[in-house]
């Protein structure tokens, strides 16, 4: 483990020449481009231009990945593992998938996560489909094949165990997200209570003052697969110099061992408006269900894939509280925070989610 870079800033010639090590041509000069106001909540994220020696070459471009400036977002993330997780799928899982992610060039952190950098592929000329406004029902029927083809191969597999560093979802960080939620949840319900309604709180707060109960629940189920577990929509890319009809998955620091469905519902969920989701969210959980079957899953019926579906958004609404102190950094990153945290929760109300307290209440 080398010297790690705190923010893109500190990204330099001589540090990138020293980390790459060979593996791309030597660089003589190094220009780091801002991305986007309202994406990397997380991270910061930057398009880094590349100039080489005389007799050496690489990539033009690639994308550089570094901890979030903000400090509320810095200890969140060490607190839960995400950057430790991201540096780890690309170490370890990148370049074994079916599915297309951006090639990984380098990957390192401090040993808790912090600080931490990511060198990876730009995929280049790529739309990113805008979340805030929505995503139509064709990007995801996409995206819904894209995740498909990542959970089929791991479903209930020994893979799983190997991964040492994929946690379940009831892990000990995870499970201090109840005493977060329960912290967070008055300000919370001041903050977007008159929205949700009163019924719909009180589903919320019961299921935050059982979060840890809810975690081995899930946690204990047999036909658990490696979730994306952020499935929104900023993080597909679509065509680009990964090919026309390719969608390129990125970012990976919320992966988790979960449902299969947890993906689905985190998409339909938070990066559809209600209006277009209630249109088309049942034809698309059938087609989630048909991909995996299709692919090799076993002993899995659609009912229990609504069932999954249907318990992830009541997760979802316990996760909202938990991260509901996030900034996004600009206008456009809060108003992306709070259709993240509102959404998944209107289709929660829709799939009346309080009927399955009582599975692990």
């Amino acid at each position: 483990m080398g010297n790690v870079p705190s923010q893109v800033a500190d990204i330099t010639g001589e540090w990138f020449n020293e980390a790459l090590d060979g593996r791309l041509g030597r660089v003589t000069e190094l220009r780091a481009e801002r991305l986007g106001e309202g994406v990397g909540i997380l991270g910061e994220l930057a398009r880094v231009h590349l100039t080489y020696e005389t007799g050496h070459s690489g990539p033009s471009t690639l994308i550089a990945k570094c901890q979030s400036p903000l400090p509320e977002n810095q200890f969140l993330s060490r607190m839960m593992g995400f950057y430790l997780r991201e540096v780890n799928f690309y170490r370890e899982v990148a370049t074994q998938l079916s599915v297309r992610v951006p090639h990984p060039y380098h990957a390192d952190c401090g040993e808790e996560g912090l600080p931490f950098v990511l060198l990876i592929e730009d995929i280049a000329g790529a739309r990113c489909p805008d979340q805030l406004a929505g995503i139509s029902h064709d990007d995801a029927s996409r995206i819904i094949d894209t995740v498909a083809r990542l959970h089929a191969p791991f479903w209930d597999s020994p893979k799983l165990a190997e991964m040492s560093w994929l946690p379940p979802m009831n892990n000990p960080l995870y499970q201090a997200g109840q005493g977060m939620a329960l912290e967070r949840f008055p300000a919370f319900a001041d903050r977007f209570g008159e929205r949700i309604g009163p019924e719909m709180m009180s589903v919320i707060e019961r299921a935050c003052n059982h979060y840890v109960d809810m975690l081995h629940h899930v946690a204990g189920q047999r036909h658990l697969t490696f979730t994306h577990t952020d499935c929104r929509a900023e993080n597909y890319l679509f065509g680009g110099s990964a090919g026309p009809d390719t969608v390129t998955m990125i970012d990976f620091q919320l992966s988790t061992k979960h449902f299969g469905p947890w993906d689905v519902a985190n998409l339909l969920g938070g990066s559809l408006t209600p209006e277009v989701r209630r249109g088309c969210e049942a034809e698309l959980i059938e087609q989630y269900h048909r991909t995996v079957v299709e692919l090799g899953v076993g002993d899995y019926s659609l009912e229990q894939c609504w069932h999954d579906y249907r318990m992830s958004l009541l997760q979802m609404c316990t996760a909202s509280v938990i991260v509901s102190d996030l900034q996004g950094g600009n206008d456009r990153g809060a108003d992306l925070l709070e259709q993240l945290f509102l959404r998944p929760i209107i289709a929660a109300t829709d799939h009346r989610v309080g009927e399955l307290l009582g599975e692990f209440c």
